[in-house]
């Protein structure tokens, strides 16, 4: 398993001295305390700090069941119990009337009326329906004033149903590599040359579970999901099997 990767940048910085912060109130003020939506290298993060009060227990939610991404954490005394009744989290739903509209789509809509990205977990299109997790603080602002996207209107309304996503791939692939570098997968997985996935890397265009990369050695392992600039997203599957030849078979699927 990969080890712990401390804060990288400035921005990862403020972001664990915040946490550390909303840890310490939780146990000075003997109480329960959520934190806003997390992507997964916020979650590692997170966690990182948490282990540091042995006096605290959380969970992670993010509003359904499924291969969820962002959540936000309860964070609450050994003593306490927690009730989910009482997180801050709203499902909103709409029918999807343009099938072309996609998650992007949606997000940058609701972005534009300047709700920050820390406020909304994910955005689920189901079964002709778009799902959007959001805190209870915005809720009624997304209801309110996110009615139309790309000129198609919606019509949000909260949804108390309890929901179970899986993800959908568009694309499915599956390789051999002969390492789990990062260049070595990237390469498999857009089947192009070692040298045009170092230069992707080099240029600031892959994340692997939302931390930057900045090295072609870095070690891939299953279930990390890459994110590659004007490419997509992908997520990593390899159960350890290999070939004759002794190189490492995965399977990439895109979003």
């Amino acid at each position: 398993m990969r080890g712990y990767i401390p804060p990288q940048n400035n921005e990862e910085v403020v972001f664990a001295k915040k946490i550390h912060h909303t840890l310490d109130l939780a146990e000075t003020l003997g109480c329960i305390q959520y934190t806003l939506f997390m992507d997964l290298r916020q979650q590692e993060l997170f966690i990182a700090q948490a282990n540091k009060f042995t006096g605290l227990n959380y969970k992670f939610f993010s509003g359904y069941i499924g291969d969820d991404e962002r959540k936000l954490a309860a964070i609450y005394p050994n003593y306490m119990e927690l009730y989910s009744d009482d997180l801050p989290i709203v499902v909103i739903k709409s029918k999807l009337l343009d099938k072309n509209l996609s998650h992007k789509d949606f997000l940058g809509t609701a972005m534009s009326l300047k709700i920050k990205r820390e406020y909304m977990g994910d955005i689920v299109i189901y079964n002709d329906n778009i799902y959007i997790m959001c805190h209870k603080n915005i809720s009624n602002i997304l209801i309110d004033e996110l009615v139309m996207v790309k000129k198609t209107p919606v019509s949000f309304e909260i949804c108390d149903e309890e929901l179970h996503f899986q993800k959908e791939y568009s694309l499915i692939k599956t390789s051999t590599v002969a390492s789990m570098r990062v260049d070595s997968v990237v390469s498999a997985m857009l089947n192009c040359s070692r040298s045009e996935a170092v230069k992707l890397i080099k240029q600031g265009n892959i994340r692997v579970n939302q931390l930057e990369i900045s090295h072609s050695d870095f070690e891939m392992f299953d279930n990390d999901i890459i994110s590659i600039k004007y490419n997509g997203k992908y997520k990593l599957f390899c159960d350890g099997g290999k070939s004759r030849k002794d190189r490492i078979f995965i399977k990439t699927a895109k979003y």
